[in-house]
């Protein structure tokens, strides 16, 4: 009787451990990747690398064809992370649209620095529209971020930092006030962090070799990557993706950077192969 009272509570005990387990694997994983329900409301925000088409062709109307999902492009070409030096290349007005910006402005609810920018400058022609749907976008509907941003970042020489920083000029600061400002509006929402693809200079050299001040490209990939799991965030890693296709949807051999148009911006088959790799990991 000592051994049966024995066996059943140890059963029990047993019963217990299980079933917490089971609670933490499902939540671990429901966190990681589920796929998403019909409906799903998805933002990207980015820079060139997602904003280079503005048409069917881009990589939020592929990835909307692709996934079924409602898809909104918010992403500003030129753009980075953090705000920039003032001596940077891509410094001026343009970082009243970095990405630690912009979640300041919806913490805020006060987009007056987002607006402030010069529409006379090259490649800008799309930003004053998509400023206002940037306005009109409402993170508490919203099901799932999607952020693109490290290439600029490291073409300005950002420093990298560390997620303790308080300052929005390193690039893991930034990231970190820009994940804290999200989630204060929509603390369920899901953030997918994406890793830049493979950049190559006029001279072909690969970003990997080169460093711009602050660290080779990986360097900023491999922070980001780091960060995603720190911050509890998701993270799709596409830096090696054009290294996994050998021939375009036609069957030419393309490699490397005949997946771009210059190197660093994606072609029409850069572009599917994007927006099918995130569709894919949403699945």
């Amino acid at each position: 009787m000592k051994k049966s009272i024995i066996a059943n509570i140890i059963y029990g005990i047993c019963a217990i451990i299980f079933e917490v387990l089971m609670v933490v694997f499902t939540v671990r994983f429901e966190n990681r990747n589920v796929a998403p329900p019909e409906g799903t409301k998805i933002a990207i925000f980015g820079d060139s690398i997602m904003a280079y088409a503005q048409d069917d062709y881009c990589v939020a109307e592929l990835l909307s064809t692709y996934s079924g999902m409602e898809v909104t492009d918010l992403s500003f070409g030129g753009t980075t992370m953090a705000y920039t030096a003032e001596d940077s290349t891509l410094a001026s007005d343009r970082n009243f649209l970095s990405m630690a910006s912009i979640a300041l402005a919806y913490e805020a609810n006060d987009f007056a620095l987002p607006r402030n920018h010069d529409t006379n400058a090259p490649a800008t022609e799309y930003f004053e529209e998509r400023e206002h749907e940037l306005e009109s976008l409402d993170l508490k509907n919203t099901d799932i971020v999607i952020i693109e941003h490290c290439l600029n970042d490291y073409h300005c020489a950002v420093p990298i930092g560390d997620l303790s920083d308080s300052t929005v000029y390193t690039y893991l600061g930034a990231l970190r006030r820009t994940v804290e400002s999200i989630r204060s509006i929509n603390p369920d929402i899901r953030i997918i962090l994406v890793s830049p693809t493979e950049k190559w200079t006029p001279e072909g050299i690969n970003a990997s070799e080169y460093d711009y001040g602050s660290g080779v490209l990986d360097d900023y990939v491999r922070a980001q990557r780091e960060a995603a799991e720190e911050l509890g965030t998701e993270y799709i890693y596409l830096y090696d993706l054009y290294d996994r296709y050998e021939t375009d949807h036609d069957g030419n051999q393309i490699t490397g950077a005949g997946f771009t148009v210059d190197g660093t911006h994606p072609n029409i088959y850069g572009r599917q192969l994007i927006a099918r790799a995130i569709a894919d990991y949403l699945a």
